[in-house]
């Protein structure tokens, strides 16, 4: 799979997740695999009168980590005064999650009210589900007035349909193998996808230490004519109850935060984001106060999420592929939550199975194989790929009933002890329903338009 491909449509959903009635109203008739290209969006956005084509765009890419860049973005912007909208996906249980102003979704009568508005449009365009779905994020937030707008890459980056903007500033993360059947097969495929986001004289930031990837990217970056930036992990603290680091800034000076994003890798995630903040349009600035506010402030329901109840800790993390499982097992091993601690890991079909388990694996003291969600449609693990990893070392039980494996790893774990859910997004969403722990970015609004 070459860098420059044409246009192509791979047969991986990515439609509504199931039980979502909002997300299944509104298109229901578009095709939910992915459908590459920018025409379709550019073509439908162009109908509607260039939504958000006249707002400040925050724009990141990455495999992992830049859904808590785009979200350490907004709030930071929040606390500075602003109206601002998130375009995030996928959601953790609610398509609503997906388009946020201000922290809280947008009500579902409205985004209703758009999509019917997009009909015909759509009819004409015959995008994908996604594709439509981005083009109604971006209506939605114009509509509800946001006075600044960050927007996540929802797969790859160079034909995502969100590459349509033309940002004020960009970053990229991170570069590791992930979703290598759309992207490429190596490293530096993935990193020629990413880079796609880079635009001519947009400043783009990246954590990315690997030097082959950072020369994909400088290349790229030359290419374009965009400003790359590489911003090195910064010294810091890691703890339960998040990450504190003392960051060298330019508009800021010495600065000291705390972000209750938690993990050694949230600390390359802040500086990144904080940085890139200092590349905004003077009117953006946010003040010292402010951008502490906002970094203290920062919700990322699903990443590392740490949980105490009566039953004991329970921790949930949406690493999906070796590289976040690698994190996620550092970061277990770093912050040692109260023990015994038992995982409960449902993975996809189509992931790495045995280096995601393997890249965890070290940091537990049980784990509970089961499908990714209860309501999954994928079946429980085989035997044989169970057998195949029985040489991490560390006791494996399967449960293929979802609620069943939450329970045993609860009673494996005791009440003194820590329960770690994750291997998927669906994973975790199962285990945030079931222990009704529903982040309010899913819940419906009460009244008003955000």
């Amino acid at each position: 799979m070459g860098a420059r491909r044409r246009e192509w449509r791979l047969k991986v959903p990515r439609g509504p997740r199931p039980g979502d009635a909002l997300a299944a109203a509104l298109f229901p008739s578009l095709p939910t695999e992915v459908q590459w290209g920018l025409e379709r969006t550019r073509r439908l956005l162009s109908t509607l009168g260039d939504p958000l084509s006249r707002t400040a765009i925050l724009h990141v890419g990455g495999t992992n980590g830049k859904g808590s860049v785009a979200r350490i973005w907004a709030s930071v912007l929040q606390a500075a005064g602003f109206r601002v909208g998130l375009y995030t996906s996928p959601e953790l249980i609610a398509f609503r999650e997906r388009i946020l102003v201000n922290g809280r979704p947008l009500p579902d009568d409205f985004l209703l009210e758009l999509a019917q508005e997009l009909r015909e449009p759509v009819i004409r365009e015959q995008p994908s589900w996604f594709e439509a779905c981005t083009v109604l994020g971006f209506l939605a937030l114009e509509r509800a007035g946001v006075d600044v707008a960050v927007m996540e890459v929802g797969m790859g980056g160079r034909l995502d349909s969100t590459n349509v903007v033309k940002p004020a500033v960009t970053a990229i993360t991170n570069v590791s193998l992930d979703h290598q059947e759309v992207l490429g097969p190596t490293v530096r495929d993935i990193a020629r996808e990413k880079a796609g986001i880079l635009k001519a004289g947009v400043p783009a930031y990246t954590g990315v230490q690997d030097p082959d990837v950072l020369e994909v990217l400088a290349l790229e970056a030359g290419t374009v004519g965009a400003p790359l930036i590489r911003v090195p992990e910064p010294a810091g603290t890691v703890a339960l109850d998040g990450i504190r680091t003392r960051l060298q800034t330019r508009r800021w000076g010495t600065v000291e935060l705390h972000c209750p994003l938690v993990g050694r890798h949230q600390l390359a995630n802040l500086a990144v984001a904080v940085r890139a903040l200092e590349a905004l349009p003077p009117r953006f600035l946010a003040s010292t106060a402010q951008l502490q506010e906002g970094v203290a402030r920062v919700r990322a329901p699903g990443r590392f999420q740490v949980e105490r109840t009566p039953e004991g800790t329970w921790i949930l993390d949406v690493a999906h592929n070796p590289a976040s499982a690698a994190a996620l097992g550092a970061t277990l091993t770093e912050v040692d939550p109260p023990g015994p601690v038992i995982g409960v890991v449902g993975i996809r079909a189509d992931k790495d199975h045995a280096g995601i388990v393997g890249a965890v694996a070290g940091a537990l003291d049980g784990l509970v194989l089961t499908r990714p969600g209860p309501g999954s449609p994928e079946g429980a693990w085989a035997a044989d790929r169970v057998g195949s990893l029985s040489e991490t070392g560390v006791e494996i039980r399967v449960e293929p009933s979802f609620a069943q494996a939450l329970a045993e790893a609860r009673r494996w774990a005791g009440s003194q002890g820590t329960v770690v859910v994750s291997g998927s997004f669906a994973t975790v969403a199962g285990a945030l329903e079931t222990l009704d722990l529903v982040p309010r970015e899913a819940l419906p609004p009460s009244s008003g338009s955000g």
